[in-house]
């Protein structure tokens, strides 16, 4: 999902605000696309592009263009565009609009847009409804083992690749030294076993004085099914089984949700969370009142900006916690850039597609728009690592090797309000864990063959 951050200053508290989009293991197994969009693909090669073919054609993309974006990504495109002499067309939306404008093109058998910005919660959509191109047996193998493995897990679903990775996106474990060094902690928790006793720990020692040991984005929203999905991959859950039925109300999946409950319950946690989305937890943490957060990466420099930042150098940024064998898991917030199924121009289209996955629209992408990569040589680039202001590049690569999907089976646009719903239920403590799960994958369940019929 694609996030853009903006922080605020308040003149009355000094907190910050920054608006923000929630942009898992794994959804049901099926047959796979069917064979009129596998053909789509045929005829596309993407070592062998005939530019001289091409040239004055217009390829045409659908994507968020907001803020920044608007006026630094046209100025990218002119490079594409001198060097193979095919111009780009921007429909700029904000987020919420895209998928439906996709959807609405499909329905209308529109040609008018050649690309478009997906989701990874969109992927099922746009493979079981045969709305873009699976580029599996399009992209090169030795291409695919460039990227991130974060940023390629989200533009899969069904072993079909529906997208060309477009960022790399995760959340990210972030801690105050200061309070943590108060509290007689010396380094951030590794397991959430011992995330659970630090917090109480802070909450002991701190707690007199306002601070909580932390918050979190359990509003009843998409923010909270994120959060539980990190839960769930660092517990060893999985969403579906084998035969593409809910298993995430069992085993580790259970395990997750009773966590969070039990961490809700212990008294450490701003009660505030079951109305908080991230942006309010920013807030908090950037005003010192919680240790401990997980978030979006590009929280610096802001935290770091004495106009904006009551915590100074006082933080910092890691891999969040796992538990027993699994290091680390956290929420994927990567997108990619798919070749609609419509399109006119695919060849050209392609062609935009290999330059997105060019170290040159990457760095330029991070270096103007604070987008991380998707390629991981960049991670090491003398280049990247020079306009890496924050110096916090190598900790942010570090979670993307640990990302987890959430579920992009179809209709998940639908039913993934059922699940949040659910969930929030057992934090409120209105149903046990395993009650909310249980309903939750009686009505998953039910919404997913309703979307496959």
């Amino acid at each position: 999902m694609k996030r853009t951050y903006k922080f605020v200053a308040v003149s009355t508290t000094g907190i910050l605000m920054f608006l923000a989009g929630c942009t898992p293991p794994g959804a049901p197994p099926s047959a796979g696309q069917s064979a009129d969009v596998s053909a789509a693909a045929q005829g596309l090669n993407w070592n062998n592009i005939d530019y001289a073919k091409l040239k004055g054609q217009t390829v045409t993309i659908l994507w968020t263009m907001t803020g920044s974006a608007a006026k630094v990504r046209p100025k990218i495109e002119q490079a594409f565009t001198k060097e193979t002499g095919i111009k780009v067309r921007n429909i700029g939306v904000d987020y919420n609009s895209v998928y439906n404008k996709v959807m609405t093109s499909e329905m209308s058998n529109s040609s008018d847009i050649d690309l478009a910005e997906m989701d990874t919660i969109w992927a099922g959509d746009y493979d079981n409804g045969n709305i873009a191109v699976n580029l599996s047996n399009v992209i090169p193998k030795n291409v695919q083992a460039k990227f991130t493995p974060s940023s390629l897990r989200s533009v899969e679903y069904k072993g079909d690749i529906m997208g060309v990775p477009w960022y790399s996106s995760t959340k990210h474990f972030y801690w105050n030294n200061k309070l943590l060094h108060e509290a007689g902690i010396s380094s951030p928790p590794t397991t959430w076993d011992q995330f659970m006793t630090d917090s109480k720990i802070i909450q002991q020692k701190l707690g007199s004085k306002g601070t909580y040991a932390s918050a979190w984005s359990w509003k009843q929203a998409e923010s909270l099914t994120c959060d539980y999905v990190g839960f769930l991959g660092s517990f060893g859950g999985q969403f579906f089984d084998a035969n593409g039925r809910p298993a995430f109300n069992s085993g580790g999946g259970l395990k997750a949700l009773q966590y969070m409950t039990d961490l809700m319950k212990s008294g450490t946690v701003d009660p505030a969370s079951l109305q908080w989305t991230e942006e309010d937890v920013m807030n908090a943490f950037a005003a010192g009142k919680i240790a401990m957060m997980s978030n979006w990466e590009s929280m610096y420099p802001a935290l770091n900006d004495p106009t904006q930042s009551k915590v100074v150098h006082q933080t910092d940024v890691g891999l969040l916690p796992g538990e027993g064998s699994v290091r680390s898991a956290a929420v994927t917030g990567s997108e990619g850039i798919s070749l609609l199924k419509n399109s006119k121009h695919k060849e050209a289209a392609l062609a935009f597609l290999k330059f997105i996955a060019s170290r040159e629209y990457q760095f330029d992408e991070f270096n103007d728009e604070g987008q991380y990569p998707t390629l991981r040589s960049l991670y090491s680039d003398p280049k990247v690592e020079s306009a890496d202001t924050t110096h916090t590049l190598g900790k942010i690569e570090a979670e993307f090797q640990y990302g987890v999907n959430r579920p992009n089976a179809p209709g998940y646009v639908v039913w993934g309000d059922i699940l949040s719903s659910d969930i929030h239920s057992a934090l409120m403590g209105t149903k046990s864990p395993g009650q909310a799960l249980n309903d939750a994958a009686m009505s998953i369940n039910g919404a997913i063959k309703s979307a496959e019929d």
